[in-house]
């Protein structure tokens, strides 16, 4: 790793402890810098714009969900590692809550300033995909999962029914009663559990 770069995951780095603990729209490039021991103007060395630099902390924040949601240690049946990686939902809401408010943020935050250049982050994403239906079609080989249709209009409707309610529960503040009815966490487990017994076979 060249300096540039070293210098560069440092800047990310810095960026994406401040998203953790403040919305997006409240840290500003000075913070970022303060916090990195830089100047403002080496940030925007490093990244022309606020907008590239928040870019590149969700690139960041995604590789470090994926290394949950992918775990290396091969289960004993494919449902089980379909179980786990919807299972790491539960994992990330209940131990990085903060994760989940910052992806509602972002996306609220390209769609209103309109950014572009999200290739690399769409690309990343795609890996999620990859393996789970890898161990899908692995569990329709052991028996352990039963056929499914259209296994990719399955995997977009669970997942992002997963990562809207764990947004929506990190993101925002009850405002009823009934958004109080259960824990989170039970709330989380019961849509998990339901796709789960669904797929098993």
């Amino acid at each position: 790793m060249t300096m540039f770069e070293a210098k560069k995951n440092f800047i990310v780095a810095e960026a994406a402890r401040q998203f953790s603990t403040k919305p997006i729209k409240d840290v500003t490039v000075r913070d970022i810098a303060l916090a990195a021991g830089v100047g403002e103007a080496t940030v925007y060395r490093y990244f022309g714009t606020k907008a590239d630099l928040i870019v590149a902390c969700a690139e960041k924040l995604e590789q470090e969900v994926f290394d949950v949601f992918i775990d290396k240690t091969p289960p004993d049946e494919a449902f089980k590692a379909i179980q786990r990686f919807y299972n790491a939902y539960l994992v990330i809401f209940t131990e990085r809550t903060y994760l989940y408010r910052f992806l509602n943020e972002f996306d609220a935050y390209v769609i209103n300033e309109g950014v572009g250049g999200l290739d690399n982050y769409a690309n990343a994403i795609d890996g999620y995909k990859s393996a789970f239906i890898g161990a899908y079609n692995k569990g329709l080989e052991d028996g352990s999962v039963r056929e499914i249709d259209n296994i990719e209009l399955f995997y977009y409707s669970t997942t992002h029914a997963l990562l809207s309610l764990c947004k929506k529960l990190a993101s925002e503040t009850p405002v009823i009663r009934q958004d109080v009815f259960a824990e989170k966490q039970k709330e989380i487990q019961t849509v998990i559990g339901v796709f789960s017994d669904y797929l098993k076979r």
